[in-house]
């Protein structure tokens, strides 16, 4: 892409795609150059609010618009797939708000795509491109903790199940919703980038009426440790995370997906469970979306199809991982089926 404008559209508008609109707005180098959503008046409105170039009356616009290179997608994850692929079979290249899809066999399926197509694809996991994230990245590198063995991470807090008129879409399977999803997807991608690939999984859920989980918890296996994680929309979790070492552990305190600081606890000899203890500040520079956007532009501007911070594969890794525990869970779908992959 070289120096050129990098123009984007949004697809979606809700208060992710507020969020994710405000933070574009401060970039050089990139454009809002239109957005669409199913409603045409919310479109228009996200528009008039942070002066987006047009409002399409269509998603099926947006991706017939000649002046768009890159997509936002957050519209419902039950519509990832078919909203991903649209934009990447007219040549769009798209970064995916999280969850990247509802299941492994959805995400396989958009990787494909855009590996077939030669474009860009990331699922908007912003925490790992974070100040945080970053250091946490270079600690466990450097061997500050030894030999990672352990992750344990939580991420809940009481959601309404109801929106105007309608069950919310997070209380809602037919749309992806569910703890799991929704904010399991956080502690699940901590295990995975520290730990690697999942041998084996056992979890439990408590499921509404639509088939969505309102509270999971997970411990899952690696060949290198174990993660102990949980996820709730109905429940007040700590929301903290903790990378366990061989010689001490990293804390993330609350909430652990944007903290703006990281602890290091070294184990050492001045008496049984003694540790030195440091602290480093990571402020984030607001917004905090802005870090995703740039790896984005950076990538697109170096003609790489995925990021090395968030590959394909670990979205996929996590996906698996996301169809497993709702396997073990005997977590159901609409259909009444336990196979783990909820349908629309």
């Amino acid at each position: 892409m070289g120096d050129s404008l990098l123009r984007w559209g949004l697809a979606g508008t809700g208060g992710i795609a507020h969020q994710f609109a405000g933070a574009l707005a401060g970039l050089d180098g990139s454009v809002i150059a239109g957005v669409a959503s199913r409603n045409s008046g919310a479109s228009a409105g996200l528009r008039d609010l942070h002066e987006v170039g047009k409002s399409h009356g269509s998603l099926a616009d947006l991706a017939a618009d000649p002046d768009i290179d890159v997509v936002y997608i957050s519209t419902p994850a039950g519509l990832h797939k078919e909203h991903a692929i649209m934009f990447l079979e007219v040549g769009k290249h798209v970064l995916i708000e999280k969850p990247f899809a509802l299941n492994h066999a959805e995400a396989l399926a958009i990787v494909e795509t855009a590996r077939r197509r030669g474009l860009f694809a990331m699922e908007a996991m912003w925490s790992r491109f974070l100040p945080a994230y970053v250091k946490l990245r270079q600690l466990v590198d450097s061997g500050a903790i030894g030999e990672v063995r352990g992750v344990e991470a939580t991420f809940g807090f009481p959601m309404p199940s109801e929106g105007p008129g309608r069950i919310s879409r997070v209380h809602d399977a037919r749309l992806g919703g569910g703890s799991l999803l929704e904010l399991g997807v956080y502690p699940v991608q901590l295990a995975h980038w520290m730990l690697g690939r999942v041998t084996d999984v056992a979890a439990i859920s408590q499921v509404n009426h639509s088939g969505a989980d309102m509270d999971t918890s997970a411990l899952l296996s690696f060949s290198r440790g174990t993660a102990m994680i949980r996820s709730s929309v109905t429940n007040p979790l700590p929301n903290e995370a903790r990378i366990l070492g061989s010689t001490g552990y990293i804390s993330l305190p609350a909430p652990h997906q944007c903290p703006q600081e990281v602890g290091l606890s070294i184990y050492n000899t001045h008496g049984p469970g003694t540790v030195e203890e440091h602290l480093y500040k990571t402020p984030i520079a607001r917004p905090a979306l802005r870090y995703e956007i740039l790896e984005v532009d950076r990538q697109l501007r170096a003609g790489k199809q995925e990021s090395p911070v968030m590959p394909w594969q670990d979205t996929l890794d996590i996906m698996e991982t996301m169809d497993r525990i709702r396997a073990s869970s005997a977590l159901r779908n609409t259909s009444g089926t336990t196979n783990g992959a909820i349908e629309r």
